[in-house]
């Protein structure tokens, strides 16, 4: 393990340590577990690529009434926050997207005012002894 220094405010080291006294903790292992969890800092490429697909989601659902008038029906692919391709094939609208920008994040829906379909799948729950 890499020995590193970081600089903490009076309050917050007191806090620090107070809390891993509390845990029946040191204060390094108390703060690595903190930013283990808080940070996830093996993940950063995968939290990169799931912002960003929601970032498309959010933009498909502020577009969605102008999609409606523009694209009633059709399937459209967000890119970037915008209409990048549409039409009534969702396999060509993602087709065309991987054409013109290669292998990037984007999302395909369809634009419809039909409510989304829920489904429900049951999950069975083990106890361990």
């Amino acid at each position: 393990m890499t020995q590193n220094i970081i600089q903490l405010p009076a309050k917050i080291y007191d806090a620090v340590c107070k809390q891993a006294k509390v845990q029946h903790k040191t204060p390094d292992m108390l703060v690595t577990e903190w930013v283990a969890t808080h940070l996830n800092p093996d993940s950063a490429e995968k939290d990169d690529a799931e912002t960003a697909f929601e970032q498309e989601i959010a933009a498909f659902n502020a577009l969605k009434p102008t999609l409606l008038q523009q694209y009633p029906n059709q399937y459209v692919a967000i890119y970037q926050g915008q209409v990048v391709a549409h039409g009534n094939k969702k396999l060509e609208v993602s087709r065309q997207v991987r054409e013109k920008f290669g292998a990037v994040v984007y999302y395909v829906a369809q634009v419809s005012s039909a409510k989304p379909r829920t489904v429900r799948i049951p999950s069975v729950w083990v106890k361990c002894q």
